[in-house]
């Protein structure tokens, strides 16, 4: 053996078997979860403004946080402090490792408004991972919605590494139309019109899930339907007392409620509880 392959025989020796590279990990949670076959539970809010409310949603066990524009302010700056906040006290308060939630951004523009421009912006604020996109009625306005993602200059990419995904690349950042996406657009149907053209926006290339609200258990049903023949994820509203039976039926998304919602409770819960403990309702309070 020459000197030179005996060099190489001991390197080789010492340094070990050369690794593979592994797969790249999804970034964004709900897909990586979605993928697994397994549900996505989340939470909204309407507390942009609320460092403690952020503080409380990044270190729950939530896989996904709608933020609600729409029925909040219209405020830009403060959805671009909740989006970096999140991110950030997730990686500092969080006691338990999981991956951080996800951020949607529920806009403030109906699907018939054309929500474009909004859509590029939101995702350009902050690293949010998709949007949710209220009252959805027709193929055209999912189509146009879609679009967006194609065309604006900055796709969602702020926050989220995705090298030689979306703006002017000719590759979709939209998941699962394209299956390395990382990014999600969320379609509300909550309208008769909506229902009449389901099955025209839940076929649009680009749509990742279909949330039904306000709907009969007929049309959830018959949406349902057409999520699974389209392999579009469905989600739906949920308690915990129904979660596990609208799992079984096929319902992959599940929001739980508003944040807010959660506190109302807790704090009338609370009091209730005190009132009764040292004999004092509410009306002998206020004598």
């Amino acid at each position: 053996m020459s000197a030179r392959a005996a060099v190489v025989v001991t390197l080789m020796v010492a340094v070990g078997p050369i690794e593979q590279p592994q797969p790249e990990a999804q970034q964004n949670n709900v897909v990586a979860l979605l993928e697994a076959g397994k549900p996505a539970i989340g939470v909204w809010t309407g507390a942009l403004a609320a460092p403690r409310i952020a503080k409380v949603l990044a270190t729950s066990d939530a896989d996904f946080i709608v933020a609600d524009v729409e029925h909040d302010i219209y405020d830009f700056q403060a959805l671009h402090t909740f989006l970096l906040e999140v991110a950030d006290f997730h990686h500092r308060y969080r006691t338990q490792p999981r991956p951080a939630p996800a951020v949607l951004v529920k806009l403030a523009h109906r699907g018939g408004w054309d929500p474009r421009y909004e859509i590029s912006e939101a995702m350009r604020v902050g690293p949010a991972v998709g949007v949710w996109v209220p009252i959805v009625e027709s193929g055209a306005e999912m189509q146009r919605i879609v679009s967006t993602f194609s065309q604006s200059e900055q796709s969602g990419l702020e926050g989220v590494n995705l090298p030689g995904q979306g703006g002017h690349t000719g590759v979709s950042p939209l998941w699962p139309l394209n299956p390395k996406g990382q990014i999600m657009v969320v379609a509300m149907i909550e309208t008769e019109e909506g229902v009449r053209h389901a099955e025209e926006i839940v076929s649009t290339p680009g749509l990742s899930a279909l949330h039904v609200v306000h709907l009969s258990e007929a049309d959830n049903d018959k949406i349902l339907k057409l999520c699974q023949k389209y392999h579009v994820v469905p989600a739906i509203d949920a308690t915990p007392e129904d979660a596990k039976a609208k799992v079984a039926a096929g319902w992959r998304m599940i929001s739980v409620g508003w944040d807010f919602g959660m506190l109302q409770k807790q704090l009338g819960d609370t009091l209730k509880a005190t009132r009764t403990a040292i004999g004092v309702t509410p009306s002998t309070a206020r004598q």
